[in-house]
């Protein structure tokens, strides 16, 4: 019994002396001085490695000259529909008026819809008031890019430089669906979370963890405006148009090859690469589908487009549009157009007003397809 406290006491002065030794370590009094190095870690950049990747892992669903176009055209569109993500079954588009506000011109009407159980859509109807007794007027979705009120902006509501293309384009006698994106008003009650980040890569970022893609969220949305717009008596449903500016332009594309009731679209200020974006490390996350580069690239998803009338739309002076990708993608799409024996349905509109959309070019492409 009295061995007890005696080994308590070694212990304590053992434990003690320990504890001397590793202070005096600390406190430098004994460790040798470590050897510092001139020489600063080698850096690697991420933008090597994609670009290695890249040029060794070429997209491998290019048209081939021989190939039967149409063929061509099938198998890519399969091949994009694999590679969309989890998308929510859709619902009844049953429209509500949150409020209607009467212009000199046009009605302007502001309503929501479902799309699925989980979400639904803001957006702008604008119906021109000379539409006459049983007259049917061609419709057009009016889709926004980055600007940072959205359908506010396209619909003449916010007063800037940019052009409010959706309220010309009923000025011009067409009814017009402008609708919301994520992350802008009508649909950006989550941006206090978002912070100082990037609200588009952010909102990808959480979505991608239950294999959900924006993009894919945003074709739907489009297909669901379209449904609007098609179930109001004055809409011609077989002159359906789609229009846009840089991620507005990009949706038109998307929204274009993936509904057929679109017969007309002109997208604007998106004719880039995604693999010179890659590269530059500045394409926004929801532009694009998982693994695209993997088969092709912008020109390929123009050219499914084809044979149905497009207005390709492109400013000189656009900075985020590099001259010789636009070049390319031209030549790409013409090239889809005369094997479909379709020249006089692609129009380029190449115009000196930078990254716009250019309303008064629009004007004629619409009126010789909608006659």
């Amino acid at each position: 019994m009295l061995q007890i406290p005696a080994r308590r006491s070694f212990l304590k002065m053992v434990g003690a002396g320990l504890a001397s030794i590793g202070l005096q370590k600390l406190n430098g009094q004994s460790n040798p001085e470590i050897p510092t190095s001139e020489k600063e870690i080698p850096s690697k950049s991420f933008v090597d490695f994609l670009r290695k990747y890249g040029d060794d892992h070429k997209p491998g669903m290019i048209y081939r000259d021989g190939q039967d176009f149409r063929t061509w055209q099938r198998a890519f569109r399969r091949k994009l529909e694999s590679l969309r993500g989890n998308i929510p079954d859709r619902v009844k588009p049953e429209m509500e008026i949150l409020e209607t506000t009467e212009l000199s011109d046009h009605i302007r009407l502001l309503i929501h819809f479902p799309v699925t159980k989980f979400s639904e859509l803001i957006a702008y109807l604008l119906i021109p008031k000379n539409i006459k007794k049983s007259e049917k007027r061609a419709g057009i979705i009016a889709l926004h890019g980055h600007h940072s009120h959205g359908i506010e902006t396209i619909c003449g509501i916010r007063k800037t430089d940019y052009p409010p293309y959706a309220l010309q384009a009923v000025r011009s006698g067409y009814i017009v669906l402008a609708p919301a994106w994520w992350g802008w008003p009508g649909r950006d009650g989550h941006l206090d979370r978002v912070g100082d980040r990037d609200k588009c890569n952010t909102i990808q970022m959480a979505a991608s963890m239950y294999g959900i893609n924006v993009l894919d969220l945003h074709i739907q949305d489009g297909q669901a405006a379209i449904d609007v717009l098609c179930s109001h008596a004055d809409v011609d449903t077989k002159k359906i148009g789609c229009i846009g500016n840089s991620y507005g332009g990009r949706t038109s594309m998307w929204l274009t090859i993936f509904d057929d009731r679109i017969k007309a679209c002109v997208p604007a200020g998106c004719m880039n690469i995604f693999r010179e974006r890659s590269l530059k490390l500045s394409s926004c996350a929801i532009q694009y589908l998982p693994g695209l580069l993997q088969y092709g690239d912008v020109p390929e998803l123009f050219s499914l487009i084809a044979p149905r009338p497009m207005q390709l739309q492109a400013g000189e002076g656009d900075n985020l549009i590099t001259a010789s990708d636009r070049d390319q993608i031209r030549k790409v799409v013409e090239k889809a157009y005369r094997l479909l024996g379709a020249e006089k349905n692609f129009d380029y509109a190449l115009h000196s007003r930078g990254h716009t959309f250019a309303w008064d070019l629009a004007v004629p492409f619409f009126r010789k397809h909608f006659k």
